[in-house]
């Protein structure tokens, strides 16, 4: 390991103030460390995160420097970093799905300007010119706006626990400097996509598309639930005989285990008469016990996966498709968006889509309606259209039939066959 000073610590008495940054290679792209001299005298490294950038090191350096030089060995201040830690873990121990995002958002954009700076008194000021910072980023074109104000969320909801977090341990300080800080300028609001029944349909037609696709595509849009809900949905919920699904619980999209939905609400979404007959026939060849779906692709392979095969149906309607500064490309998620925008378009009551949908307010679920509306005399099609049976079933196999073979180590595990030739378990 080599070590350089950092341009960017200030002087003090006529030479640099103590804070050299330690590099893990002799072409300094790899920073360890800052090596700092602690007020009483010893020396001390502070090891940076791994993955911290050299751009996020020479930030970080001069901070570390100066907290040391006022700092005693183990008497120091607890740093937002240091409280930070803390506060996710917190969070992460309630089961929370987005804390894995939260920490991202936290070390790449609020870490490198207030981590050293000491949780409890951090000033409003700090906060401000994380603000201003982010604002920046986005003029340069170095974020999206809805990240900035994703990361503004982190960081507020930080300072509002610092205060008054129900874990007492989290509570360092009397006030909220975040308090009456503007968050970052919003932008232009990207366009949502979902698919019209003809799309739709399309792709059930497709001969080269998986019969176990088709039938997570057409579960995940006529219940339109959240993809975790859909996991974790087992047989014992799914009540035939007064038509409905029971939406109670959500797999977590990092470990799989099951809590809670994200509203932490239960709530009953019935079954649409076209979508019974493949709900019987997947009933009947799980013998009605355990998961409906008793694997499912890679969470980050499903938005990639369906716009493939939408192309692969003949499906080129630009909005599906398109990822710039006024438009989304189709997410696996805008499956959910399809089935409540079907139902909206088909005229249910609004009060009823919010709660099947699980909804917190009406004002997201308007969101919906007002959507429908632009559809008054057009042509739009069949909301939940009726699909064939044999579509859906095919020769191919099973999620649930691959998962056991691949547990058996048979060759199921390795190829399948299906209309659209031979091809890798879970990945088409």
């Amino acid at each position: 390991m080599r070590r350089e000073p950092s341009p960017n610590v200030p002087r003090r008495e006529g030479r640099p103030l103590t804070g050299s940054i330690v590099w893990h290679d002799a072409e300094r792209t790899i920073p360890v460390g800052v090596r700092v001299t602690i007020g009483d005298g010893t020396r001390r490294l502070i090891r940076f995160d791994p993955g911290t950038t050299c751009d996020q090191a020479l930030l970080l350096a001069p901070q570390l420097a100066q907290r040391a030089r006022l700092a005693v060995a183990g008497h120091a201040p607890e740093t937002v970093e240091e409280w930070f830690v803390r506060w996710a873990d917190a969070r992460a121990a309630k089961g929370l799905s987005s804390i894995r995002n939260d920490r991202a958002r936290y070390k790449k954009w609020i870490s490198p300007l207030i981590g050293a700076e000491s949780i409890a008194t951090i000033p409003r000021r700090r906060i401000e010119e994380v603000v201003q910072s982010l604002d920046r980023a986005v003029q340069l074109g170095q974020l999206r706006w809805k990240t900035a104000i994703n990361v503004w969320g982190v960081l507020s909801k930080m300072m509002k626990d610092a205060s008054r977090s129900k874990v007492i341990e989290l509570r360092v300080r009397e006030d909220n400097p975040a308090r009456e800080v503007q968050g970052p300028d919003r932008g232009v609001e990207r366009a949502g996509s979902y698919l019209f029944p003809s799309e739709f349909l399309a792709l059930m037609d497709c001969e080269r598309v998986p019969a176990r696709w088709k039938r997570l595509i057409m579960l995940a849009t006529y219940l339109y639930v959240r993809v975790g809900e859909l996991e974790a949905l087992e047989w014992d919920a799914v009540d035939f005989e007064h038509g409905y699904v029971l939406i109670h619980q959500s797999a977590h999209a990092d470990t799989g285990v099951v809590k809670p939905t994200k509203t932490k609400d239960v709530r009953k979404v019935p079954i649409e008469p076209n979508l019974l007959p493949l709900l019987e026939h997947m009933r009947d060849q799980a013998s009605s016990e355990g998961r409906v779906l008793t694997a499912l692709p890679p969470r980050e392979s499903l938005a990639k996966r369906l716009r493939k095969y939408l192309s692969w149906a003949g499906v080129t309607r630009a909005e599906l498709f398109a990822e710039d500064e006024t438009r989304r490309a189709l997410n696996f998620h805008d499956l959910r968006h399809t089935g409540i925008t079907w139902r909206a378009v088909r005229g249910d009551e609004p009060l009823k889509v919010q709660r099947a949908a699980g909804h917190d307010d009406l004002a997201t679920t308007q969101r919906y309606i007002n959507e429908a509306q632009t559809f008054e005399g057009v042509r739009f099609g069949q909301p939940f259209p009726p699909v064939a049976l044999s579509a859906l079933v095919g020769f191919g196999v099973s999620f649930g039939v691959l998962a056991t073979a691949e547990a058996n180590g048979g060759f199921l595990a390795r190829i399948v066959a299906s209309p659209g030739g031979v091809e890798p378990p879970l990945a088409t």
